[in-house]
Parts: structure tokens; C-alpha cells; sequence
């Protein structure tokens, strides 16, 4: 007699990896900001759940998502206390975020195509679909980065985040009004192709045309020190 295998929701499971692996990003940047555990917690949270607050406040639908998954405020907070006083798990901490450009790349697309879905559910014009779409996946790192007084990573040149968020959610929103094929089909391929631009930027360096005013040769995109969460 065989042992039964738990049936796993890829979603869910992709779901729960890019909202740790975000979490673990925005730990470590506390940890380099020398915050203490309540910094810690606080800045894992924002950035984990910032991007789908908002998206969930504009489209006045509740509960929030970090309501609607409670569980992944009490994950996280497991992971902080460890963290803040187990410098080995900091350092595998760091190993992981470090190695962990595909599962940013996944989290980004399905961040982006599932704030787009809402957005559209609610009625709301393609062009505020495609935007809550880019919030939903990156407005959790604009948030962390605006909390620590930097100049947000997604706005700076090189890393071709909000760009491949824009262009899955646009490539979604264009499916869907063809309807050339399904709703989950149309997903599919959205989120295939924002994933593919972004791990050209991170594997590739590809980049947007430079603004003239830029005059460093670092066309690379930064490391995935840096995450997109809902």
C-alpha cells in the first residue's frame, strides 16, 4: 500500500515562497540599518503586504490580504526572532535571498497578474488595472525603501522591475479583451513573459534605453537584496 501524497496548490505554494522570500529580503536590510527586533518585524511586514494594502484600500475590498492570510503575519514573525538572534540563520538568511532570482521573478508576475485580476473583477479602466497590477507586486519595496530614507530601488535604472510588471499586466489585460483564450490561460502568459523580462534583468542586464543624465557604465540590475511581495 503506497503513502498517500498531499495534494499541494502550486499557487499556494508560490504564493507563500515569494512572501517569505520578500520577508527575508526586507530582514536583512533591516539588520544593515541595525534595527532591532520590532524594526525587523515591522519593515518584513510592510514590504511583504504594502503592495496589496494599498491595492485593496483604492479597490475598497476587504479584508486585507495580510488579514485574509493571517497566517503569513505569525510565519513571519517566527522567522524575525530567530533572525534577530541566531546569526546563523542570518547568514543562510542572506545565502538564500542571494540565490533566489526565480522565485523574485515568480513573485513578481503573479503578484502582478492577481492585483490585475482584482482590479479588473472591480470594474475598475484597463489603465488602473495594469497600475494596481505594478502596486500590488512593487509597492511593498517603495514602502520599505521610503520607511529606511532611501531613494527607492524601483525607481532607479537597471532593474527593470515596474517595467515587466507593466508589460505582464498589459499582455493580461490585452488577452483578456481579444479573448483569444481563457482567463487562466491569458494568466499563464502574462506572468511567463514578466518573468522572463525580469530574469533578463537580473541574469542579462537588460535594461530600459539609459535617461541621458546618466553617465555611470553600472548597467546592471542590483541583486535580489531587494523583493516585490503583496
Amino acid at each position: 500500500m503506497g503513502i498517500p501524497i498531499p495534494n499541494v496548490n502550486p499557487v499556494l505554494l508560490l504564493e507563500s515562497a515569494a512572501v517569505v522570500t520578500a520577508a527575508l529580503s526586507a530582514m536583512i536590510t533591516a539588520a544593515k540599518k541595525e534595527m532591532d527586533l520590532v524594526g525587523v518585524y515591522i519593515l518584513a511586514l510592510v514590504t511583504s503586504f504594502g503592495g496589496g494594502a494599498i491595492r485593496d484600500l483604492i479597490l475598497d475590498r476587504r479584508p486585507f490580504f495580510f488579514v485574509q492570510r493571517w497566517e503569513y503575519v505569525v510565519l513571519i514573525m517566527a522567522l524575525c526572532i530567530p533572525f534577530v538572534y541566531s546569526r546563523r540563520l542570518y547568514l543562510w538568511s542572506r545565502t538564500l535571498v542571494a540565490r533566489a532570482d526565480i522565485i523574485d521573478a515568480l513573485g513578481l508576475g503573479f503578484f502582478t497578474v492577481s492585483g490585475t485580476a482584482l482590479a479588473v473583477r472591480a470594474g475598475m479602466p484597463a489603465v488602473i488595472c495594469a497600475l494596481l497590477g505594478v502596486v500590488t507586486s512593487s509597492g511593498g519595496g517603495v514602502i520599505r525603501d521610503v520607511v529606511i530614507n532611501e531613494i527607492p530601488q524601483l525607481f532607479k535604472h537597471g532593474r527593470l522591475q515596474s517595467a515587466a510588471a507593466l508589460v505582464g499586466a498589459s499582455i493580461y489585460l490585452g488577452l483578456l479583451h481579444l479573448g483569444w483564450t481563457s482567463d487562466s490561460r491569458s494568466a499563464l502568459i502574462a506572468v511567463t513573459i514578466t518573468v522572463l523580462l525580469r530574469l533578463s534583468a537580473l541574469w542579462q542586464g537588460t535594461t530600459l534605453p539609459r535617461p541621458h543624465w546618466l553617465h555611470t557604465g553600472n548597467w546592471r540590475a542590483a541583486s535580489t537584496d531587494e523583493h516585490h511581495r503583496p
